[in-house]
């Protein structure tokens, strides 16, 4: 199983990323001491490090070129600023990828599992999203519950992948459509409510037909 480091000085947002990303099958490493990351990293027990570029004392373009040092594992920068010349000089210090905040859930499981890709193409794993029991496997474009399982499109995984990250949470039509668009999935709001139809039907195979409750004027959820 890959482990994720995670160097992120926000509490709260340090604590939901190492949830949201255990729920899709990676463990996490999450130091309370940014002086450590270089030394966790040198004991070969992660695999990716996600680095805050805002940290504490010295920022995350230090511990890179640090890293960088000794070191070729896949750092992926997270940062609020958003001008190019900071992800230029993010990646001339030898990161890997560059995410702004906000950043959408499902957008930086992609950018980690093209980045684990690249770096370890011979791990043979393959991320699997769990919810209740059900399973997907985002790579394969499928869903399985029990020994059955269906074959999703494109479009329909990254639906579905959306909901199994927020649980319970309304999300909202425009929102389905930016996270498609931002995956260079053209979709439209008559678009989305085609796929939306097309894969409750396909969920009706597996006995679950009403998983996704819709909130009219709102949007869906699980």
């Amino acid at each position: 199983m890959m482990r994720l480091l995670i160097a992120e000085d926000d509490e709260v947002l340090r604590r939901e990323l190492s949830r949201d990303l255990e729920s899709h099958g990676y463990e996490t490493a999450v130091p309370e001491r940014f002086e450590d990351v270089e030394d966790i990293v040198k004991e070969g027990k992660v695999h990716l490090v996600l680095l805050d570029v805002t940290l504490p004392g010295r920022d995350g373009y230090e511990i890179c070129r640090s890293i960088r040092r000794f070191s070729r594992i896949p750092i992926l920068f997270l940062t609020s600023r958003d001008t190019d010349m900071d992800e230029l000089y993010g990646m001339t210090m030898g990161g890997d990828d560059f995410v702004r905040k906000p950043y959408k859930m499902p957008i930086l499981l992609a950018r980690i599992e093209a980045l684990i890709r690249r770096s370890y193409p011979d791990a043979g794993t393959e991320r699997e999203i769990l919810w209740q029991d059900f399973r997907l496997l985002p790579a394969k474009g499928k869903l399985c519950r029990g020994e059955r399982e269906v074959i999703l499109t494109r479009q329909e995984t990254l639906l579905l992948s959306c909901l199994f990250a927020r649980p319970g949470e309304v999300i909202r039509r425009v929102d389905f459509i930016e996270e498609l668009w931002d995956n260079q999935v053209f979709i439209d709001d008559n678009t989305l409510s085609v796929h939306m139809t097309r894969l409750r039907g396909k969920l009706k195979e597996l006995d679950a037909g009403d998983l996704i409750v819709t909130r009219y004027g709102q949007g869906y959820l699980i």
